[in-house]
């Protein structure tokens, strides 16, 4: 847990006693950082070939791991593809992650910006019309039946919670986890719900470890924008200890993913895709 990550403040602790006094404590408190990150882009201009410099945006996060944070947002918004689109990542200023691609990768700039004017992780333009996922990215979720076993699907979310350090200390944070069958890949935490899934997204495809049979955890509620990443990352599950909203469960349906809600250690709700699991227990 970095020192970064929390900051320590000053609280007064107010309690009704059973007398009906109120009594008061000063001490310390630990609270989740909450701070501004600037990400610039540097590309090549596919026209001229001369080096462009321009901040992409800027966004509320929790400090750590912002180069898996800059990896996964790129990646949510079809302005990376693959690790190696990006050439370079440097967040040696503070509250700043300067990203370098490779000269191949090319994007409208202008149709890019309008995405970031008023960014809070709300998806593809700000818009919440499920049919422009389908033009942005292409449709290559696996789609093999009977793989992901009930018994451990049961298990996703006492697993999460255990690796929820920031959590433990502060109760201020989200999470969110990449599983297989029978591993955690990487779990990772922020106050924002979405920089949570891009921090995860991007800290795999940064070792090249975004597989066809991975399940995407979440800590609280699925919504739009956090579907348009699993799209991105072609995760075929997802499954959340909250509950899903209408968008979500319409993205699901078009991409084929399966969605899985308020999962605990014995119940779950299937809202769609219930073929990739082996309902038969032993």
């Amino acid at each position: 847990m970095s020192s970064k990550s929390y900051q320590f403040v000053n609280r007064q602790r107010y309690r009704l006693t059973p007398e009906g006094t109120v009594d008061l404590r000063l001490s310390e408190d630990i609270v989740i950082s909450e701070e501004p990150l600037n990400i610039v882009l540097h590309w090549n201009c596919p026209k001229t070939g001369k080096q462009l410099e321009k901040p992409l945006m800027v966004t509320m996060r929790t400090p750590g791991q912002d180069a898996f944070l800059v990896t996964g947002l790129l990646l949510s918004y079809a302005i990376i593809h693959h690790a190696a689109d990006i050439k370079k990542i440097s967040c040696e200023e503070q509250n700043q992650c300067d990203v370098y691609l490779d000269k191949h990768v090319q994007f409208d700039w202008k149709s890019l910006s309008r995405q970031f004017v008023s960014h809070s992780g709300c998806g593809i333009c700000g818009a919440n019309d499920v049919k422009k996922l389908a033009h942005t990215f292409e449709h290559d979720v696996d789609e093999q039946a009977h793989w992901l076993s009930i018994n451990n699907l049961l298990t996703f979310s006492t697993q999460l919670r255990k690796q929820q350090t920031l959590f433990s200390a502060t109760g201020g944070v989200h999470s969110a986890g990449i599983f297989t069958v029978n591993s955690c890949l990487s779990v990772q935490e922020d106050v924002g719900r979405h920089n949570a899934v891009d921090k995860v997204i991007g800290d795999l495809l940064q070792q090249n470890l975004l597989g066809n049979q991975h399940i995407l955890m979440l800590s609280g509620r699925v919504s739009f924008e956090l579907m348009q990443k699993a799209v991105a990352a072609n995760i075929p599950v997802v499954v959340a200890i909250g509950a899903p909203s209408s968008l979500a469960v319409s993205v699901a349906k078009q991409f084929n993913i399966t969605l899985i809600g308020f999962v605990s250690e014995q119940t779950f709700n299937v809202y769609h895709g219930d073929f990739r699991l082996i309902k038969a227990q032993c």
